[in-house]
């Protein structure tokens, strides 16, 4: 058979549409597989994915209800406090609100029992709560529960573990803030055991007493349980959700789906939903998601469903989130099948419509295609004859190109006689671009605009970038040519924009630049390098860098500088240099190395900036906070500092150094009289005197208040401290003249000695504190050596003190009564209320030790406030038994001095009903001295109140007559130092009948104290003195012997 060119076409057009057709076919059936594929994935997938959302969901909605059942639990006690402070709140405003209305109106007793009854039918808590009142001595007034214990004293009430309920309670309330919670445990309603309460009281001062409420925390943990429950049954979202819980004995707390299964154990229920809930429970506190067996909707029988559990170990509970996963399986597996199947169909169709577009698209194709083959060989015999005419001129024209491209750099053309490009080359053909008239545009803006003699050169500009054009003739088989080369000057522009600007910033740097050679002469300096060094241009250029060298950095400084900067290649710090004019300043200077194509070092670029000003305002930010503000000497953490700096060189030279504790004497009272600014003033001047005193090598800085601290390094001996010492002291007793007054101060030093006291900074302050304190109890105004001695004591002091603080709490202080009898013996008129200290390890500790002590540290105020009450308690009891006798109490400077002393007397004696004519007070000369006007004040307001004055010790103070006519006391007592040698002592006799007759012409009476002896008590009787006090009468005793004492005593009433 011959291939014609028609057969040729037929069979080309007939395997192509064979080659559509298969390919269609195939493509087809491959998809339609594929997607019967992915439906199958989809669909397991869908199922899955559905399964993992019920189980977030069922986690979430576990964890949340877990959250709130443990925000209620937790929100158990404050919940409670709360409620009882509202509830005592309430009371408390109730019993001030009828005080207010009824305290004009009622007496006090009618007034008491009111309020009382009114907050007696208060119940809250649904029932469980009510109001208790109790008195400040422990006595109970309301228990609603058990009114038969009101009246009684609940002091001793203890819970279970040993807590004092009571003493809690009064502890509470005697806080500053007046009330406060306590906790203890108490027996539960209905039960013989204890359960933890919390209990709030607020004290009311009209009547002593304090108001209060408790409940037991299990019962509001109970609340809080239904509250839970209650929330979390109203909460299931759907009838396919449920939430069920356990407690840890099995019983279902709640479970929505199934309410008559609440409260019942679960092994109660069905087998198979008891077999999966105590599986669930096996795994203990451990949460999981997990399946359990619970009845399907519309079914009774069980089904598995997807469940999460959980733990609750606050209250033990179980809590289990379940749903039943089939309907909602089903839904989506429809839903998406649906989805799917519409998606499949959709594909289908498509792909069999661009099966019949892609044949119809070939049959038309092929079609075409035969009809242009025959056109484009027809054309080609046509063009044939006509290319081999132009292979000449082609080759010609391919020569030059060629030359051109293998020769030129830049933009080249060649033009020919008529101005039309013959070549380009690729940088030409980039730059003129492909449309024909916009070539002819760009290449007339190329050309010159007129012509002239060539060659020529000149620049032009296109698209804003700058050309350098040579244009030039030439001939070439007799055919003109020009050539145009072009060459792009930005870069070249670009470069010399960058040399100025860079010059401009080098000029006008604010940091100095240094450009220094490979042998690091200086080659160029900017501006900024003149200003900070004065050196010029022309005088820095070919010197070295060295020339700003201030020599404060070693030889080995720089060494390292050189070796770090040929390792890293630039480096950076803090170097002192100096100026032309010779300043040494500091600068923060940066190197860096530039090296050349081989590597190697060709220059050095330094830039520096002067730091003088940051450095000086870190100084002073320094200074500031190792100096104290007010003196300016060193403050706390610089004399640790600098201790720590003597110790250690004293260590290395073997030397001895002192440790100087100054405190100046009374500067509190300066503070309070004269006010802060004076005392400012003061601790300034004290502080120039110290530091004209000492040697320039001592260190003077203050500790503190009026505390100073002196470092003395580089002693000889001991005895250049104590000479020293006593230069400050002898310099700071002299007057200061504050805004124009005089003031005149002592000082009290402590010494302490490295190596003798202390090696350490810590033991050299200590024992110089410790001595400090002795010199201050030696009288003030002296100095003391640190002694082992010394340490011991104060170690005893300390200690006595604390377990003195202690005392009082734990009831380890009680009174003892002398009794005072009238100078006839036959009438008991007195007693005086005197404080022991029964200590549970020490035993009886003298008063001698404690009494200073407490005077001293300020607890005698406290100490007092309670002796006074609990004498006030007792006559009052001796009051209310029938055998009523006055009491006398001793006062300290310290009471007198506050200014509710007053209130606080008044006070306790109107807390037990105590007349006032059954207390006296008694208050040494020394004391009343120590103020006196405000000494008389008082003791004029305590007259005026009826309450008796006595004065203590008389003769062994001041004994000053006028202050004895301005107190005007109605009992003057004899100190026993003047009783202990009569009658044989002719000056001690002399004495007391000179007091007995002093006190009978102001219309006083007198106490004799300390009579131990027949003999002692003739004189005293005929000396005229009234009253005698002593073992010869009375030791002191208990308030139970005294109180016998009494029953078989006569003429009870107090002695007038």
């Amino acid at each position: 058979m011959q291939l014609t060119q028609e057969r040729l076409a037929h069979l080309q057009l007939a395997g192509t549409l064979l080659i559509v057709f298969l390919l269609a076919g195939s493509l087809t059936g491959y998809f339609l597989y594929s997607q019967e594929q992915d439906f199958a994935r989809a669909q397991q997938k869908q199922e899955q994915e559905v399964l993992k959302d019920v189980e977030a969901d069922l986690r979430a909605h576990g964890e949340q209800a877990a959250g709130l059942l443990e925000s209620l639990r937790h929100q158990t006690e404050s919940t409670l406090e709360r409620r009882l402070r509202q509830q005592v709140d309430q009371a408390y405003t109730l019993a001030e609100s009828l005080w207010q209305q009824q305290h004009d109106r009622l007496p006090p007793d009618q007034l008491r029992a009111l309020i009382r009854e009114t907050l007696r039918p208060l119940r809250f808590f649904n029932g469980r709560g009510y109001i208790f009142i109790d008195t400040l001595d422990g006595r109970c007034v309301l228990l609603p529960t058990a009114p038969e214990r009101e009246g009684r004293s609940l002091l001793d009430n203890r819970d279970d573990r040993g807590t004092y309920i009571m003493q809690n309670l009064l502890r509470v309330v005697k806080q500053p803030s007046g009330a406060g919670f306590t906790r203890y445990r108490w027996f539960a309603p209905g039960s013989t055991e204890m359960a933890d309460k919390i209990a709030y009281a607020r004290r009311f001062e009209r009547f002593g007493w304090l108001i209060g409420a408790g409940e037991y925390i299990a019962s509001v943990d109970q609340d809080m349980q239904r509250q839970g429950l209650t929330v979390l049954g109203g909460s299931v979202r759907d009838r396919n959700d449920q939430l069920l819980i356990l407690d840890a004995a099995g019983r279902v707390l709640l479970f929505p789906g199934q309410p008559q299964w609440q409260g019942r154990d679960y092994r109660q229920l069905p087998a198979a939903i008891a077999h999966s809930l105590a599986r669930i429970l096996e795994h203990g506190p451990r949460t999981a998601s997990t399946s359990i067996m619970l009845p399907g909707t519309g079914s009774a029988e069980p089904q598995s469903q997807p469940a999460y559990a959980l733990h609750l170990p606050g209250w033990g509970w179980t809590l289990i989130s379940t749903a039943s996963l089939s309907e909602r399986m089903q839904a989506e597996r429809l839903s998406r099948q649906q989805s799917l199947r519409r998606e499949l169909a959709d594909k289908i169709s498509a792909t069999g419509l661009i099966t019949l577009l892609a044949l119809f698209s070939a049959m038309l194709f092929s079609w075409w295609l035969n009809r242009w083959i025959k056109g484009l060989i027809a054309h080609y015999h046509r063009d044939q004859e006509r290319s081999l005419e132009e292979l000449g001129e082609r080759s010609r024209d391919l020569q030059l190109s060629r030359f051109m491209v293998d020769h030129a750099s830049d933009v080249v053309l060649l033009l020919d006689e008529d101005g039309a490009p013959r070549y380009l080359n690729a940088a030409a053909a980039a730059l003129l671009g492909d449309d024909p008239a916009q070539r002819g545009q760009r290449l007339a803006a190329l050309l010159p605009p007129s012509d002239q003699p060539l060659p020529l050169t000149y620049e032009t500009v296109l698209d804003d970038v700058p050309f350098e054009v040579s244009l030039t003739s030439m001939q070439y088989q007799e055919h003109a040519y020009r050539s145009l080369r072009a060459r792009d000057m930005s870069r070249r522009q670009q470069a010399e924009q960058q040399r100025r600007l860079a010059a401009k910033i080098f000029d006008t740097s604010s940091q100095a630049i240094v450009i220094s050679d490979a042998s690091n002469h200086i080659v160029m300096v900017n501006r900024a390098f003149t200003d900070i060094t004065g050196y010029s241009e022309q005088e820095a250029i070919g010197r070295q860098p060295s020339l700003l060298s201030s020599g404060r950095q070693p030889p080995a400084f720089y060494q390292k500088m050189w070796q770090q900067l040929a390792q890293r290649g630039h480096w950076a710090g803090e170097i002192w240099n100096r100026r032309k004019d010779g300043t040494i300043y500091p600068e923060w200077l940066s190197i860096s190395l530039l090296r050349d194509e081989a590597g190697q070092v060709s220059h050095h670029v330094a830039l520096f900036s002067d730091i003088s000003e940051r450095k000086e305002q870190e100084a002073h930010i320094r200074h500031m906070a190792e100096h104290d503000f007010l003196t300016d000497l060193p403050n706390r953490a610089l004399i640790h500092d600098r201790l720590a700096q003597a110790i250690r060189a004293a260590a290395r030279q073997k030397n001895r150094l002192a440790v100087l504790f100054l405190d100046l004497d009374h500067f509190k009272n300066i503070n309070d009289t004269l006010g802060h600014a004076h005392g400012d003033e003061l601790l300034k001047q004290v502080a120039q005197r110290l530091q004209h005193t000492v040697r320039g090598s001592d260190t003077v800085g203050r500790n503190g208040g009026d505390e100073f601290v002196l470092i003395l390094p580089e002693l000889a001996s001991p005895a250049e401290a104590a000479q020293l010492a006593q230069r400050l002291l002898d310099d700071l007793r002299r007057p200061f003249q504050i805004d124009g007054q005089a003031l005149a101060i002592s000082t009290s030093i402590g010494i302490s000695l490295y190596p003798d006291n202390g090696s350490q900074l810590q033991e050299l302050l200590v024992s110089a504190d410790l001595a400090m304190y002795h010199a201050k109890a030696q009288g003030r105004g002296r100095y003391q050596f640190f002694t082992p001695e010394l340490n011991a004591q104060v170690a005893e002091r300390l200690t006595l003190e604390n377990h003195l603080r202690q005392a009082l709490e734990r009831q380890q202080l009680h009174l003892v009564y002398q009794p005072q009898f009238a100078i006839d013996r036959r009438r008991l008129v007195g007693c005086e209320a005197l404080l022991r200290w029964q200590h549970p390890e020490q035993g009886l500790i003298s008063p001698a030790r404690f009494i200073p002590l407490a005077e001293e540290t300020g607890l005698i105020v406290e100490i007092g406030r309670w002796v006074l009450d609990e004498a006030c308690r007792q006559a009052a009891a001796w009051l209310a038994a029938g055998t009523p006798l006055r009491v006398a109490v001793n006062v300290s400077a310290r009471q007198l001095g506050q200014p509710d002393w007053l209130a606080e007397v008044e006070a306790a004696l109107a807390r037990h009903r105590l007349p006032s004519c059954w207390l006296e007070l008694e208050v040494t000369e020394s004391t009343l001295m120590e103020d006196a006007e405000q000494a008389v004040r008082h003791l004029q307001a305590f007259k005026e109140r009826g309450i008796h004055l006595a004065v203590d010790d008389f003769g062994t103070g001041y004994s000053s007559l006028t202050y004895l006519k301005r107190f005007s006391p109605d009992l003057i007592k004899i100190d026993r130092a003047f009783v202990m040698n009569l009658p044989h002592n002719r000056d001690d006799a002399a004495i007391v009948s000179a007091i007995v007759q002093l006190a009978e012409a102001l219309g006083m009476q007198t106490l004799a104290e300390g009579v131990e002896s027949e003999e002692q008590l003739d004189f005293l009787a005929q000396a005229g003195c009234d009253v005698v006090q002593g073992y010869l009468t009375g030791r002191p005793q208990n308030a139970a012997e005294l109180t016998a004492l009494l029953a078989t005593s006569r003429g009870l009433e107090p002695f007038q």
